[in-house]
């Protein structure tokens, strides 16, 4: 019978914050002899590593105290916790009470002047670039860890193709034009341009700095959140949008990057519980927008055939990547 790793069961117990009789309980519940934990416990007390690791870990209990304090708020707050819905917001209040906040927002009336709400079909992409070579996001249903690795499923296609296969109406996860392939399809997918008129609540010097996302009813964008504020415009079809906030990170399950363990799972909306995270649920159509304030949690599932932009050129920097470092460990 193996031994257990004695270090490895005091360093878990230690990032969790137990003190000395935890640390002993967890050693002799997994085998170790009383004397021999005593032992392994008491030199702790030497140890310079030890005493850093027991700070760094009241200093993520006392995060996890300020998490809590924003989700009493968030339940407390008039209505308890819900998505407001915003018609055509001025400006500065939605900068003053949601983007500075931190806070979701359902949209409407923001794209009502774009040619693109009357003219954008299958039949109007064909015409206008059907010709047009575009990189997509294909294979999808094969790999459970498709967004992780977007870079595996970066496929060049003839929009005139997809378009053709888009016409079955057939629900699927399997294609989708999506934002990460923007860089490809800028110049290609140029002429939808001509369909869109800056948004007041944007930059208006940055007016073709959008992301075309095109797919079929079904598609997914697993549990994640952004490094960027994002404001994501539905122009055909339904989306639903599925939220949960930052202060809910302990039970976002995130392990890898900015993905959640959670995947593609239809969370429950409501305030959640000790395992659940608090979900805020809605579906935009034509017409209308759904802010992403950065960090917060979201998947997306398209309801019918959907073509949607998304912006991150806001009227603040929106720089929030660069002190991100958590790349390949969390």
């Amino acid at each position: 019978m193996s031994q257990p790793d004695k270090r490895a069961l005091l360093a878990e117990g230690l990032a969790l914050g137990e003190e000395d009789a935890a640390l002993h309980a967890r050693l002799t519940g997994a085998g170790v002899s009383a004397a021999a934990a005593k032992y392994e416990v008491d030199r702790l007390a030497k140890d310079p590593m030890v005493a850093m690791l027991r700070r760094q870990a009241a200093r993520m209990a006392k995060q996890d105290w300020l998490f809590a304090n924003q989700r009493r708020l968030a339940l407390e707050a008039d209505g308890g916790f819900a998505l407001d819905m915003l018609n055509q917001p001025d400006p500065d209040h939605f900068y003053r009470h949601y983007y500075e906040a931190n806070r979701p927002a359902k949209i409407a009336g923001l794209i009502d002047h774009w040619p693109a709400l009357a003219r954008w079909s299958l039949d109007h992409f064909a015409r206008v670039a059907g010709d047009s070579i575009v990189e997509a996001q294909v294979e999808r249903e094969r790999d459970p860890d498709y967004e992780l690795a977007k870079d595996d499923h970066r496929r060049l296609v003839r929009f005139a193709e997809l378009i053709d296969w888009l016409r079955k109406d057939e629900a699927s996860n399997d294609i989708y034009l999506t934002a990460y392939n923007s860089g490809t399809n800028a110049a290609a997918l140029a002429p939808l341009w001509d369909d869109m008129v800056p948004i007041d609540l944007l930059d208006g010097t940055r007016t073709h700095d959008g992301f075309f996302w095109l797919g079929p009813r079904g598609t997914l964008t697993p549990w994640h959140h952004d490094l960027t504020n994002n404001l994501l415009v539905q122009v055909v079809g339904r989306k639903r949008v599925r939220m949960a906030p930052p202060w809910a990170f302990a039970r976002m399950k995130n392990s890898r990057h900015c993905f959640s363990d959670w995947g593609n799972e239809a969370l429950p909306a409501g305030e959640g519980d000790a395992a659940m995270p608090p979900v805020l649920e809605t579906v935009i159509g034509p017409g209308e927008a759904i802010f992403l304030p950065v960090g917060w949690w979201h998947q997306v599932e398209a309801l019918d055939l959907s073509a949607s932009v998304s912006f991150t050129s806001f009227r603040r920097p929106n720089a929030h990547v660069e002190d991100y470092v958590s790349y390949g460990v969390i």
